[in-house]
């Protein structure tokens, strides 16, 4: 048991710094990790918000800045939901011989004009919001736990929201690889550079 659970009395190393953090991530108590690794409950606490500081520094926050962000008053504007269409989107066929969950692909409708750009305003709006408050992380001195937490909640709004384009514009992947596949490619190598490309080009719009 004593090489499985170490008992670190000298200086932790990064890798022991970043297994204590997953531990906790994983369902490990504070005074669990304590006995495990020799520490004061001050110390692991301590570990685990740096640790958690430094994740969050990590963060990909790049997004295109509009002036706009900076008036809270349309904070419900930007984050409310996607405009519906004006015209109902109509129903595509898949094409012929896909896999069942490509063929899936067809059933999300692809987004109007207006709901791309909402869409890709409010991405940009939450990593703009999650980017102002990692700035100010450093030279907060109380609460701090409270908002990193604030951080993580809108990063993940962001991810989600990435993810809704990404998802509503899959199936035009799968169209233009079934376009232009010839007799000598890999029909989902292509879709599979397609949709890495998809994703790619959404994180940088």
């Amino acid at each position: 048991s004593i090489a499985i659970f170490p008992c670190h009395r000298g200086a932790l190393s990064d890798d022991d710094r970043r297994t204590i953090y997953q531990l906790f991530r994983r369902g490990s108590t504070v005074p669990q990790l304590c006995k495990r690794y020799g520490r004061t409950r001050s110390s692991i606490q301590r570990i685990l918000l740096d640790t958690r500081q430094e994740r969050i520094a990590e963060l990909s926050l790049d997004y295109i800045y509009n002036e706009e962000f900076e008036d809270p008053s349309r904070d419900a504007e930007f984050l409310g939901s996607e405009p519906a269409p004006a015209v109902a989107p109509r129903k595509v066929r898949a094409p012929s011989g896909l896999p069942s969950y490509l063929a899936a692909l067809y059933d999300v409708s692809l987004l109007s004009r207006e709901q791309e750009y909402h869409l890709f305003r409010k991405m940009n709006y939450l990593k703009h919001k999650a980017s102002k408050l990692r700035d100010s992380l450093d030279s907060v001195r109380s609460g701090k736990t409270l908002v990193m937490d604030q951080i993580e909640a809108i990063y993940e709004q962001a991810v989600k929201t990435k993810n809704k384009i990404v998802q509503c514009n899959l199936r035009l992947v799968v169209s233009i690889a079934k376009r232009h596949m010839s007799s000598t490619d890999d029909f989902f190598s292509l879709v599979s550079d397609g949709n890495m490309s998809l994703i790619r080009a959404v994180e940088k719009f």
